[in-house]
């Protein structure tokens, strides 16, 4: 039977590691971190961070099956200012400085700005999804599904109800997040010139319980 519940702290790294695993080959994070000998090391420290930060605002949230994390989400609340710089550089930050620069850092939270463009028009009074990943392994077998359906969408029906969005950069997430009820309502590129990526910019209402 699958538990839906806050994370702990102890298991950050676990989560950090989850979403590490997941986002390897996903096209966003090569363009802020180079594909080298420690880009697995470096985009680590980045979700580590990320985690933490959300963690520390009750909003790490993990699918638990027989005893074992299988699925995370990261769930900015409606009402609510998501993690700032100053979070994300004393969770880590300077470590990650220290291995990237401080030229790179600006570009990554450079990036990351632009990434959620569309979604901030709509200020603190939304629902934002940062992150969501399942465990390798458990793919396949509609967990992604069944956090929106089982736990997300009741969560925030509880909560009030209310506009929830999320980007990704995959045809493939688009299949996904439209067949679960997720529309388009911004699309634009982002990276480099020479190298771009589609940023999908998705939105859905969910009416209150």
């Amino acid at each position: 039977m699958k538990l839906y519940r806050l994370a702990t702290k102890n298991e950050l790294h676990e989560v950090a590691s989850l979403f590490t695993e997941s986002f390897l080959d996903y096209p966003l994070f090569p363009l802020m971190l180079k594909s080298d000998k420690d880009y697995k090391k470096l985009l680590y420290q980045l979700n580590y961070i990320n985690t933490k930060s959300y963690y520390q605002q009750n909003s790490c949230f993990v699918c638990v099956l027989e005893g074992k994390i299988v699925a995370a989400v990261l769930l900015k609340k409606r009402g609510e200012h998501g993690p700032n710089f100053f979070q994300y550089f004393f969770n880590g930050g300077i470590e990650l400085t220290a291995q990237v620069g401080v030229r790179k850092l600006i570009y990554i939270l450079r990036t990351l700005n632009k990434m959620k463009e569309a979604c901030q028009r709509y200020g603190k009074d939304t629902w934002y999804i940062d992150s969501l990943a399942v465990a390798n392994g458990f793919q396949g077998q509609r967990l992604g599904s069944s956090l929106f359906h089982s736990f997300i969408f009741p969560h925030i029906s509880k909560q009030g109800g209310g506009r929830i969005t999320l980007v990704t950069h995959t045809e493939l997430n688009k299949r996904f997040y439209e067949k679960n009820g997720f529309s388009v309502f911004s699309e634009y590129n982002i990276g480099v010139s020479n190298h771009p990526i589609t940023n999908f910019s998705f939105q859905q209402i969910i009416h209150s319980s």
